[in-house]
């Protein structure tokens, strides 16, 4: 699989993160309202920011994940992120968005983004997200970008901000139909 290293929507671009983002990542994922739902704890200090960019570039070119920060397009500052796990002819995304943004579509639109390269590749048949069973905001998003809830994981995700205990999640997939 070749990503593409940015992507250029109408009103946004995403690309692969470089060391000078770490500050705006950190604005938003040291914020407990768009940690809450995470499977991450919030963060405490930048250098985590920091060595998580560093294993972003190592998970990037071993193909394991690929990660873009979402920036508008007059701006060059990370405003959230989205990314994605392939594994054989699954993928599965995920996104975040600093909250001063959030309510303008950002996230749908980088979504549908990302969803529609990875369906561009045959070898794709299923595209998948897990989202917390509260969490109706990152729902929509996944719905808006095609996506359709498979069922209800019981005990699907620890998510460390909310509880010590799994908590309940819906599985989103869009499964592309033999041809």
């Amino acid at each position: 699989m070749n990503p593409p290293e940015t992507f250029v929507l109408p009103r946004l671009r995403l690309r692969r993160p470089v060391p000078t983002d770490a500050e705006a990542i950190f604005e938003y994922g040291s914020d407990p309202a768009v940690a809450h739902y995470m499977d991450w704890p919030v963060c405490t200090h930048l250098g985590q920011i920091v060595e998580s960019l560093r294993r972003r570039a190592i998970y990037w070119e071993s193909g394991e994940e690929y990660y873009w920060v979402i920036t508008l397009r007059e701006q060059d500052r990370a405003i959230g992120g989205i990314s994605c796990y392939v594994r054989q002819d699954a993928a599965e995304i995920g996104f975040l968005l600093n909250r001063h943004y959030w309510r303008h579509g950002y996230t749908t639109e980088a979504a549908q983004a990302v969803v529609g390269w990875l369906l561009s590749d045959p070898a794709i048949h299923e595209v998948w997200a897990t989202c917390d069973s509260e969490n109706r905001a990152s729902a929509r998003v996944l719905e808006k970008a095609g996506l359709s809830r498979q069922g209800l994981l019981e005990h699907g995700i620890l998510r460390p901000n909310i509880s010590n205990q799994p908590r309940p999640a819906y599985r989103y997939a869009y499964l592309r139909k033999d041809e």
